[in-house]
């Protein structure tokens, strides 16, 4: 079932019946210039957003967890809202159903924060992230991911870069600058929520959540989501020869040399102390994200970022003296490597 945002959108859009008119009249603090008047405009009308009394929206309030919890329910799951006035405080109901869906995973709240505490931008990538893909929606892929540049990304864990890459490549959340920087220390305001709220109404859904990923292939995205984390340290272009080298923990080397050196780092990054076993002959059907392949005559090492029907899109050092990122290898180079280095059990 796709778009099926877009029809909440309608609906709400019919039963509530406002006017830009009657907005503008509603919210008296948010005048027709102002920068997100629009995406104000479009979550009040969906019912995505109240105001705070006094016909005021408070745009540059800062948003907490239990204002995001019941704008994400508003728009995302709409059947699941609680009713009003239980007697308890009034974003608990929100915040539990949220917490079902697993889209505070990974967040403050997550580790004990409360419903009345602010929102980072970190938080708010995470949510959104996890929100859509409860929802059933059609996240980008890697080849996608990989096209997000994000300047400051060395400065989050690999599951909050992984979100905030996704956010990018959706269209949801951006940078604060020219640069693309995304200051995810930040709070997110009301003004803004709006305008995020506004655009995941664009992403496309699929249908019903998910079910959940087997078990290797949860490992696989995770491997895929530290290793892509190192472009921020390593982007391309770096300067890796042969005069860089890298201790690996990975137990069959004890030291990897240009481009078994970079392959070797960026399988600790996915993989930290699990050991590694050698695999010959390669076939592709055995290879995964964050396996090492030995090509060229046993002259040359690259590291898995993406498996594809037939082929592999890799990372390597020591590529014309430098760093590349994306390289595709046929079926055929995969399968003629004289070994494959795996921290996979077999």
């Amino acid at each position: 079932m796709k778009k099926r945002i877009f029809s909440m959108i309608l609906a709400c859009a019919a039963a509530l019946s406002c006017s830009a008119t009657a907005l503008a009249a509603r919210f008296r603090d948010v005048p027709a210039g102002h920068w997100a008047a629009g995406y104000i405009e479009t979550a009040a009308e969906s019912g995505w957003v109240e105001g705070c009394g006094g016909d005021l929206y408070r745009p540059e309030k800062e948003v907490t967890y239990g204002e995001f919890a019941a704008m994400t329910l508003r728009l995302l799951f709409p059947e699941e809202l609680p009713e009003r006035g239980s007697g308890r405080v009034w974003h608990e109901p929100y915040m539990e159903t949220c917490a079902k869906k697993g889209i505070f995973d990974g967040t403050e709240y997550d580790l004990g924060a409360g419903g009345d505490t602010n929102m980072t931008r970190t938080a708010l990538a995470v949510t959104i992230r996890n929100a859509l893909r409860a929802a059933g929606a059609k996240l980008p892929g890697a080849r996608e991911l990989m096209k997000v540049n994000v300047p400051d990304l060395g400065l989050y864990n690999g599951d909050e870069g992984a979100a905030i890459r996704a956010v990018y490549a959706l269209g949801v959340m951006n940078g604060c600058d020219g640069q693309g920087t995304f200051r995810g220390a930040e709070n997110m305001t009301r003004a803004q929520a709006a305008a995020v709220l506004t655009r995941m109404s664009r992403v496309e859904l699929e249908g019903e959540a998910p079910a959940p990923a087997p078990d290797t292939d949860e490992r696989q995205r995770a491997a895929y989501e530290a290793i892509i984390a190192m472009k921020v340290r390593y982007p391309e272009g770096t300067r890796w020869t042969n005069e860089n080298s890298y201790a690996w923990r990975g137990g069959v080397f004890d030291v990897g040399y240009g481009c078994a050196g970079f392959a070797f780092l960026l399988s600790d990054a996915a993989f930290g102390t699990a050991k590694a076993r050698t695999v010959r002959p390669v076939s592709l059907a055995d290879v995964r994200v964050g396996d090492i392949l030995r090509i060229n005559n046993n002259t040359h090492s690259v590291i898995v970022l993406e498996m594809r029907e037939r082929s592999v899109v890799v990372a390597e050092g020591n590529y014309n003296s430098s760093v590349h990122w994306g390289r595709e290898l046929p079926a055929s180079t995969v399968e003629s490597a004289d070994y494959l280095l795996t921290r996979y059990e077999g």
